[in-house]
């Protein structure tokens, strides 16, 4: 899956979001990084989350729901449970040799990364 390489703009006034999921599924406990984009949520698979002093690598898998954004709970057919641990917003970055996002937490910052075709995505702190 290729997330395209060119930027869909939005109105200034409008509010692009983004959320971090805690995903218990049996034993493959792992973080969903969903960002908003043309009412889906591309989503990368975290296996740690990120820390002042540690990159983490997110593979992006399928696009999630948009309603993903505000839920909790039971995920169906027997895949597990999600609980939002990080809800903010988030926009992109201009570098003319990388593409990047730049999301915005309550309490924190991350840079988003992404690389090899967009399939994986760098995932660091901004101190």
């Amino acid at each position: 899956m290729k997330t395209p390489t060119h930027n869909h703009a939005k109105r200034d006034d409008e509010i692009t979001r983004c959320v971090v999921l805690f995903h218990q599924v049996d034993d493959m406990d792992h973080w969903d990084l969903m960002l908003e984009f043309q009412n889906k949520l591309w989503t990368w698979r975290l296996e740690l989350l990120p820390t002042a002093n540690q990159t983490v690598l997110g593979k992006r898998i399928i696009d999630h729901r948009i309603h993903y954004l505000d839920y909790e709970g039971p995920v169906s057919h027997n895949r597990g449970t999600v609980k939002r641990i990080r809800s903010g917003h988030y926009h992109w970055g201009h570098n003319s040799e990388t593409r990047f996002a730049i999301l915005q937490f309550e309490q924190e910052r991350w840079n988003v990364l992404l690389e090899n075709d967009n399939q994986l995505a760098k995932i660091s702190i901004v101190t």
